[in-house]
């Protein structure tokens, strides 16, 4: 079954407007997609976040300058990478700076593009202008620095310039490097790669460098894999990546030996360019970044149309909104994105030097609290908050799928085929009618076989009837009285 859902276009086209961004951007939309016919059944929902407060102007610490990274630590302090300031910051949801780091392990910070707090309070700095990360310990002082690793794998021309971190509880880093998340251990070893994208074969490719001469093979493009953009370790120790530069398989859920599990569809939606000057140009998704909280929603943010995305573990989107604009909940760039344990959501705009955050509405909660419950196998808790959120809203069809699932676990099929109705999801439909119907004949075994032979008797009579007619009717011509 697909797992795609598509937001509602007239409304996307209006976020795209800017004369009506302020009236709809922090709308939600959502829609089943009918790819049997290529029809779209388009629906907004009820709104899914709110915006809570924005964080701009931070007082005696002035204002930030191209903020590129933000990390949500376990206590629920935000701490910022203010590249252009060479500084990172730890502040509160509302905004008040409580500490300003500078420096680390006796070296200034120069263009800090990524960090990440440790459980144990540690603060990792992707010190990208200096070509290392820097740690220190939850009191500021200084833990240790990594720089480039001492690997022949890496090269002489490998620069150690990562833009994010991760420290996995396996003891690993993982940094991102350009189109490739690099591992390494805690005595700065290089331990490989993972979870690089696949390189599609090219026939011209592999001509010219089979035939054509040395300056031919030269120019020849070398085809890079598509690159991550962002990367989030989650609670269930999986590496969730997004892919910068594809609009297929965007968002990874990488394992330990970095194979994806995630489902791969296309995710987000191609928009007109309106900036463009070239007519029926598209805009591609290109998300930013993302994150994962603790049961397991996914968030993205796409930093081209500034929507923001949430999925659930098997690739459903759950809600969307957001937008390009200069009021709230809408923005300029978007490149930064994460949840603390409330479920407030931050995004950082790296145009207006800003975040917003965002507060779940009990209408996201519900939907929320359904998939975490519907994923452990809960479905009766999970079909109370499916019908809670269906009372809010009768038309969201995920609602409906969830509870035509849990009608299927509980094999009554005639209400999961009213549910999969509801939700117009077709394949899901056919397969509980398929259900129904062995269901059906099991249960009216004996009537069913009575039917059968009482159709089949009926029929050899007629048949038998129909035959002796035929005779009877061929002798009557044979003898000159057919016709008369």
């Amino acid at each position: 079954m697909k797992k795609r859902m598509l937001a509602l276009t007239a409304a996307l086209l209006l976020l795209w407007a800017p004369a009506a961004q302020a009236v709809v951007g922090m709308d939600a939309f959502v829609v089943d997609t009918d790819t049997t016919n290529g029809s779209d059944n388009y629906m907004p929902i009820p709104a899914a976040y709110e915006v809570e407060t924005t964080i701009k102007n931070l007082g005696e610490a002035g204002f930030m300058n191209h903020p590129e990274d933000l990390f949500v630590a376990p206590d629920d302090t935000v701490y910022v990478a203010d590249g252009e300031n060479n500084r990172v910051l730890q502040m509160t949801r509302e905004g008040k700076v409580l500490r300003e780091i500078t420096q680390a392990c006796g070296k200034a910070l120069k263009k800090p593009r990524g960090v990440y707090v440790h459980t144990d309070g540690s603060i990792w700095i992707a010190d990208t202008g200096n070509l290392r990360i820097a740690t220190l310990n939850a009191d500021l002082s200084d833990r240790k620095e990594y720089v480039k690793p001492d690997s022949a794998l890496l090269g002489t021309n490998f620069t150690f310039d990562v833009q994010k971190i991760f420290v996995a509880n396996t003891g690993y880093i993982y940094a991102l490097k350009g189109a490739n998340l690099i591992a390494l251990d805690e005595a700065n070893n290089f331990r490989g790669y993972l979870g690089a994208d696949k390189v599609g074969f090219s026939l011209s490719r592999f001509l010219i460098r089979l035939f054509g001469s040395k300056s031919q093979v030269e120019r020849t493009v070398k085809q890079e894999p598509a690159s991550y953009s962002n990367f989030f370790i989650g609670a269930d120790n999986m590496i969730y990546g997004i892919l910068s530069n594809k609009n297929t398989a965007q968002i990874r859920k990488l394992n330990s030996v970095g194979t994806n599990t995630y489902p791969e569809e296309t995710y987000g939606f191609t928009l007109p360019d309106r900036t463009a000057t070239a007519a029926n140009k598209m805009l591609e998704p290109t998300f930013a970044d993302i994150t994962v909280e603790a049961n397991g929603i996914i968030t993205v943010v796409d930093r081209g149309t500034g929507l923001i995305y949430q999925y659930d573990q098997e690739g459903n989107l759950l809600c969307c909104f957001g937008g390009l604009g200069d009021v709230g909940g809408l923005f300029q760039i978007p490149i930064s994105i994460d949840a603390d344990s409330e479920g407030y959501l931050y995004v950082l705009d790296y145009q207006n030097n800003e975040i917003t955050v965002f507060r779940p509405t009990h209408f996201i909660r519900l939907v929320h609290q359904a998939v975490t419950l519907h994923g452990e196998g809960r479905y009766q808790e999970a079909l109370i908050y499916w019908k809670q959120a269906l009372e809010i809203d009768s038309n969201y069809a995920l609602a409906h799928r969830g509870v035509a699932k849990i009608m299927g676990k509980q094999e009554d099929w005639a209400s999961a085929l009213r549910s999969y109705e509801l939700a117009n999801d077709k394949e899901g439909y056919s397969e509980a009618f398929a259900e129904y119907r062995h269901e059906y004949f099991r249960q009216h075994f004996f009537l069913v076989i009575v039917l059968v032979v009482a159709v089949a008797f009926v029929a050899v009579k007629l048949l038998s009837l129909a035959k002796k007619k035929a005779d009877q009717w061929a002798d009557d011509v044979q003898m000159g009285r057919g016709l008369k």
